[in-house]
């Protein structure tokens, strides 16, 4: 017998609170504690958020080339 596959759907941060929306002074901010190193958490602790949503403005940002790679990466 055949096990039947079910092809269910699994909607990303679904249970999930993100901040959607920047203003460019929290871009501004955010830009310049990423510079200086800072980790995802701390940054989440500064704009009272949580780290999935810095983890996206993360990956927004540097598709826009406003920030670089750093050498240890989110944290």
């Amino acid at each position: 017998m055949v096990a039947k596959i079910t092809d269910t759907r699994h909607v990303l941060f679904e249970d999930t609170t993100v901040k959607w929306c920047w203003y460019e002074s929290e871009l501004l901010r955010f830009r310049q504690m990423w510079n200086e190193g800072e980790s995802i958490l701390d940054i989440a602790k500064e704009f009272g958020t949580n780290r999935r949503s810095i983890a996206l403005v993360v990956m927004d940002q540097a598709e826009l080339g406003e920030i670089n790679q750093r050498q240890h990466g989110l944290y």
